[in-house]
């Protein structure tokens, strides 16, 4: 079971590098690509969920298991209370902060999925059983408005760094269907196929812009993408 996953870990740990991976299932059909996550570097969010990534995913080969049952925050990896393959469990479906809600772009991932599913919205957050999601900056900011330029070198950098280690593993190619939600971000894939076929093989490729908000350009798209997964 997640043998892909072992693999990349395996790679990158022979590269000398731990990056964040991603949350989700390592063998789904599906990957969504973000811009970059929302936590503020050094918060308590941040050191929790987003900096501790790639240890959380490897110690899951060395004896702490797959396995998951929910506590009460604070989450606790070493007790099961945490894991990235099912990060948030029992966030609502709602971006409302007074009923245990979800950020914005989980919502609109749980829409996509719930779509390509054909279900009916769920009350949980549970995408996470259906595809595995990262993002193409390894860089958290909460908010990219109004960046200088040496941050926009920084996320240019950052993001050829993970050119670079993806397209050198087999993780990211294995998936069916590729979701860009990334917008710009994605620009380099649009312009060199040479590279889009690198990172993701023959993975089915689709671009919108980044999910704080629906992106109707998907909604023609749904049907192919079932298609794809049957």
């Amino acid at each position: 079971m997640y043998e892909r996953l072992k693999q990349l870990i395996d790679d990158l740990d022979s590269m000398d590098i731990q990056p964040f991976i991603g949350y989700g299932n390592p063998d789904a059909k599906i990957l969504i690509i973000g811009k970059e996550c929302a936590f503020t570097e050094g918060s308590e969010d941040w050191i929790k969920f987003y900096q501790p990534n790639f240890k959380q995913w490897k110690d899951s080969f060395n004896g702490h298991g797959f396995g998951y049952k929910h506590g009460k925050l604070p989450y606790d990896f070493d007790n099961s209370n945490f894991h990235p393959i099912y990060p948030f469990y029992q966030q609502e479906n709602t971006t409302s902060k007074y009923r245990n809600g979800t950020s914005r772009t989980y919502y609109y991932y749980q829409r996509l999925i719930d779509k390509i599913r054909g279900d009916e919205a769920h009350k949980y957050i549970d995408f996470f059983q259906d595809c595995f999601i990262t993002e193409l900056n390894d860089k958290c900011r909460p908010n990219n408005n109004n960046l200088e330029g040496w941050q926009h070198r920084e996320t240019e950098n950052n993001i050829r760094e993970r050119f670079d280690w993806m397209s050198k593993t087999k993780f990211f190619n294995q998936f069916r269907i590729v979701i860009l939600a990334c917008g710009p971000y994605a620009r380099k894939i649009e312009e060199n196929g040479e590279l889009e076929n690198a990172l993701f093989g023959n993975g089915r490729v689709y671009r919108c812009h980044q999910l704080s908000f629906w992106d109707k350009s998907l909604d023609g798209k749904i049907a192919e993408m079932q298609t794809i997964l049957k």
